[in-house]
């Protein structure tokens, strides 16, 4: 390369890089989407659509092509922010291209969302809050303790797609009220959670108005409003079957917080109030409450006692983080539960017949998940009720899961109905079952294997039991 080459190189390299920073500026500068409605009095300017035709409905620059529409369109009327309250997508057939006949290789998709464009109110703050049909992100947010219909789509969210997980290395082992977490302080935003502390490993979104995100099984972060507002060492309401499927990160599980640069997971009680200044008393819960202006850290203790001496010693087991005013939501599993089962079992009867299962299909008709565990950087188990799971890769059918409970239901979350596939119920014994298992099964034990052409089911049943009940169902799909 010679000199006027160089320079024509370096002044088209500036160019360019201005462009981009123009194009970050102004997207930055456009009027914001709401996750939630304002709970003032705020003003709607104008309601307004906007559409394109793709032949890649589910693809994120899809979505991101829509949205920048619509905060552009608020920005020329001079909105605040905009609010989405509607998305559809409509499949067509492009005749000109197969002279008039129908052809799924030639049909495009038309996305639509509606919003409305609203001048702000004073006063607009988070408590009591509505969620908005859809979030920032375009995606439609479902009221799950008012939900009582499934909503059935062709179309589901479909995550980014990366090179690798983010697992950064943490060295940062501070547990306190005043600096929060690893660095991570009560009121953060969700984004600056995740770019601390990485990908999370499992995403809940059953709790009303909260998501509630996982690293390994033992750090659980709470958002309300895009906010973090609890942080806690345990979730009470996951089965260990279902926090057995979540992937250990050895920095969190081994967890390594340290309080006042001393004490730890598993510090005797004496330990603690010897340390900490101030009154430390333990409550009849068995809890430590240290408090501030707006937050409180919680030190949860078990009891053990010395079988020798008779004495009764208390150890750390685990903590929580949390803002004052938090309180603990209330959540929805089981409401679409029947409807689940019942596609399953048609999917597990098409996979009998030979016929192909598609993940697009089976999740659209199965709806939202209520959460979502990350297997690897292509993937993941979604969490449908509380025996579903169904795993993909590569946007792949992997397998179809029924398990025994995997959520700790009490009062009237609590349900009581078994799963099916097939002929194979839950809570039936092996010899109830028998008839059903095919020429060729093999037989272990408590386990029982079918081997087909498409796929291969593995039922588990109870060895603790004199019935030997079935409680698992695997369907691996080749």
């Amino acid at each position: 390369m010679n000199w006027t080459q160089a320079r024509i190189y370096i002044v088209f390299s500036m160019f360019l890089s201005l462009l981009c920073l123009s194009i970050v500026s102004v997207a930055s500068d456009l009027p914001e989407i709401l996750d939630y409605y304002p709970n003032c009095d705020y003003t709607v300017i104008n309601t307004t659509k906007v559409r394109m035709k793709t032949d890649q409905p589910l693809s994120t620059d899809t979505t991101l092509n829509l949205l920048t529409k619509l905060r552009k369109k608020a920005l020329a009327v001079d909105a605040d922010a905009l609010i989405l309250i509607d998305k559809k997508t409509r499949r067509e057939k492009n005749k000109a291209v197969t002279h008039g006949l129908a052809s799924s290789a030639a049909a495009n998709y038309i996305v639509s969302y509606q919003a409305e464009l609203i001048s702000q109110c004073k006063g607009n703050n988070s408590k009591n809050q509505k969620l908005a049909p859809y979030n920032n992100q375009g995606h439609k947010v479902i009221d799950t303790l008012n939900t009582t219909t499934t909503i059935e789509t062709t179309y589901t969210f479909t995550p980014l797609i990366k090179e690798k997980l983010n697992h950064p290395i943490i060295t940062n082992k501070e547990l306190s009220l005043a600096n929060g977490l690893y660095g991570v302080k009560i009121g953060t935003s969700y984004q600056s959670v995740v770019e601390k502390l990485g990908d999370p490993s499992v995403e809940f979104f059953m709790f009303k108005g909260e998501v509630v995100i996982g690293y390994g099984r033992s750090h659980w972060l709470h958002f309300r409003s895009g906010r973090l507002v609890n942080i806690q060492s345990d979730i009470s309401i996951l089965s260990p079957t279902l926090l057995n499927k979540i992937p250990l990160r050895d920095f969190f599980d081994d967890s390594p917080w340290l309080i006042a640069n001393q004490i730890m997971h598993r510090s005797l009680l004496s330990e603690v109030t010897s340390v900490l200044a101030g009154d430390i008393q333990l409550s009849s819960k068995k809890e430590v409450v240290m408090s501030d202006q707006n937050n409180s850290l919680i030190l949860y203790f078990s009891a053990s006692k010395n079988h020798d001496s008779g004495d009764t010693s208390y150890i750390l087991d685990g903590f929580s983080l949390q803002d004052n005013s938090y309180i603990k939501s209330s959540y929805q599993i089981d409401n679409r539960k029947k409807a689940q089962l019942d596609t399953l079992g048609l999917a597990f009867s098409s996979l009998v017949q030979d016929q192909e299962v598609k993940l697009a299909s089976l999740s659209g008709r199965l709806g939202e998940p209520l959460g979502r565990i990350t297997l690897s950087v292509n993937a993941y188990i979604d969490i449908y009720n509380s025996n579903m799971l169904v795993e993909a890769k590569r946007s792949r059918l992997v397998s179809l899961q029924l398990l025994e409970e995997l959520f700790n239901k009490e009062g009237d979350y609590a349900t009581e109905l078994p799963w099916k596939l097939g002929d194979f119920i839950q809570g039936k014994s092996k010899e109830q079952l028998r008839s059903y298992f095919p020429v060729g099964s093999f037989e272990l034990d408590d386990t029982v294997q079918v081997e087909a052409e498409k796929f291969q089911l593995t039922l588990l049943f109870d060895d603790s039991s004199k019935e030997g009940l079935l409680y698992e169902a695997e369907v691996l799909i080749y």
